[in-house]
């Protein structure tokens, strides 16, 4: 009994960590271009991950649930992920402070008296 328990949380664990693969996987690959394979998407990817073959990078992808996924490999997917969710972070940033920059010119010329 104890040990289905054991077996059950070994189960979960190894599907999260999977699962938590997978969507960096996904976020590495980015947009693709209009049209472009998922094939094209998984070369794109080899290139930018060392020691994965093709099969692997399919594997993790598709989150198949023969796959255990290594913690240098999640450590691997955390660092190339981390420079792409920044750079996001700042691209908001930027759109952000130009939709006030926007917003606040506008105010301005509704508030100016209207000559007539």
């Amino acid at each position: 009994m104890a040990s289905e328990k054991s077996d059950k949380a070994s189960e979960m664990s190894r599907t999260t960590t999977l699962d938590e693969a997978s969507s960096l996987l996904r976020q590495l690959a980015g947009n693709g271009e209009a049209g472009e394979s998922v094939k094209c998407v998984f070369r794109r990817l080899q290139r930018k991950l060392t020691g994965w073959s093709p099969g692997r990078i399919r594997d993790v992808w598709y989150r198949d649930r023969r796959v255990r996924i290594r913690a240098e490999e999640v450590e691997q997917l955390r660092a190339l992920a981390e420079p792409t969710q920044n750079a996001g972070t700042d691209n908001e940033l930027t759109e952000l402070r130009n939709r006030i920059a926007r917003l606040e010119r506008l105010l301005e010329a509704a508030n100016s008296p209207i000559a007539r």
